[in-house]
């Protein structure tokens, strides 16, 4: 499988995004689309990100277009309060997406409110509108519905990356493209998810850090549980090829990361290879969880172990299986804090031990 196409994360850092632009062409694979945040006057988002304003926007619209990328404008909360669905706030919200999509060229839009998408599409014919991995696509009768409500492409439920049949049921159904997001660490099926990033979405537009409630709880879960590591439906790097007419792009994660972890996740995905360690390359709960214990655990291990074609025709039974829990006794080490893992200033270690 030759010449993918990724969809990379900007983290509001210049120099991050200069070091994307030189990475654009990798081997045979190429970054097509950079995807960030707008002002948080006028949408929250799935990631909470440093105060940004409508110049500062359009500047770095104009740099990804220079370099001949596309743009794709993440407003994807979960959660804005009952105000979200008045007639002016709507409103305000069409009047600036259509001023970015017509007067600055913005290709592309990411939403995850069905609603919000419908709208969308009545008012914008080209806009490309992409359904949120926030949507919870995880099955054919939500994909039939964003697709009908106007979205062009489908970003799944990270908890389906594994099921290549019913992702391909849905490409088949649907029509539309899927973009799979290969590098989010959270837990299978979280059951703090929801609550986060609704709490996420408001936080967004408030410009100030979250606190780490969620993020501790999900670390809690995973040091009781190390197979946790396992469960969770990353794609390695070199797993990518599997997935053949399925998917269309790939998403890597990183909007609220250094620059030091982008550009090596964006290198390990690019080149399809990861000779480092699983979690060095992975975000959200996992790198949380890796920052805290230092959890290694060799990612060209599991290729030798055919974790790939083991989790592919897994049917969840976790309680009878016991693989992942075996395969995580036997590879993860812990308190082994990685090269990679010290690059990346700036992050705060959490309390915690073996």
């Amino acid at each position: 499988m030759a010449n993918l196409e990724f969809s990379v994360p900007y983290n509001g850092d210049p120099e991050t995004l200069n070091e994307i632009f030189s990475l654009k062409r990798l081997g045979n694979n190429n970054i097509t689309e950079v995807y960030l945040s707008g002002p948080q006057e006028y949408s929250g988002s799935g990631r909470t990100m440093g105060k940004l304003e409508m110049d500062q926007f359009l500047d770095t619209v104009s740099k990804i277009h220079r370099e001949g990328l596309r743009v794709n404008l993440v407003m994807n909360p979960t959660c804005e309060g009952s105000d979200w669905y008045t007639p002016e706030v709507a409103e305000a919200k069409m009047e600036y997406l259509g001023f970015v999509h017509r007067e600055h060229g913005v290709e592309a839009v990411t939403s995850a409110n069905p609603i919000y998408i419908k709208e969308m599409r009545r008012r914008f014919p080209d806009l490309e509108i992409c359904a949120s991995v926030l949507s919870d696509i995880d099955c054919l009768q939500r994909a039939m519905v964003y697709k009908e409500y106007g979205a062009d492409v489908i970003t799944p439920d990270v908890n389906i990356n594994r099921d290549l049949g019913l992702l391909r049921d849905i490409k088949e159904a649907t029509g539309a493209k899927l973009k799979l997001m290969v590098n989010e660490g959270c837990l299978y099926k979280c059951p703090f998810r929801k609550f986060h990033f609704n709490y996420t979405s408001h936080k967004s537009k408030e410009v100030s850090s979250e606190c780490g409630l969620f993020f501790e709880n999900c670390v809690q879960v995973s040091a009781r549980d190390p197979s946790q590591v396992l469960l969770s439906c990353w794609i390695r790097p070199e797993d990518l090829n599997q997935y053949g007419e399925i998917a269309d792009f790939f998403k890597i994660v990183g909007r609220s990361l250094p620059k030091s972890k982008v550009t090596r996740c964006v290198k390990a995905y690019l080149q399809e290879s990861w000779d480092g360690g699983l979690l060095d390359i992975l975000c959200d709960s996992l790198h949380v969880f890796n920052r805290a214990y230092g959890v290694y655990l060799d990612n060209k291990s599991l290729g030798e172990h055919g974790f790939f074609e083991k989790v592919i025709s897994c049917d969840r039974n976790c309680i009878e299986c016991g693989y992942c829990e075996s395969l995580a006794k036997r590879l993860l080490r812990f308190r082994d804090f990685s090269q990679e893992e010290q690059e990346d200033e700036g992050l705060v270690m959490l309390d915690g031990g073996d």
